[in-house]
């Protein structure tokens, strides 16, 4: 199971979700308007995302999280 599809997404069309449902795409249907379907699993009233799909997309790479890597910070002009 891919780690952004949670065992209780329910697969819903965009114009089916209610307040307070999981707006995090976990499907692709070319037959409903938008063409995905969304996970409407329960969120706190201040997220789009159920914890889980929010621990998803706030997840950092390893691979970025570098230590010492430093940008340089631009100037303004």
């Amino acid at each position: 199971m891919h780690e952004n599809i949670r065992p209780a997404s329910r697969d819903v069309p965009l114009i089916q979700l209610g307040l307070n449902q999981c707006r995090f795409p976990v499907s692709e249907d070319r037959l409903v308007p938008g063409g995905y379907r969304f996970c409407a699993g329960p969120t706190s009233p201040d997220r789009v995302y159920c914890d889980h799909h929010h621990t998803v997309v706030t997840a950092v790479d390893p691979r970025r999280a570098r230590p010492g890597l430093h940008f340089p910070q631009r100037r303004a002009a």
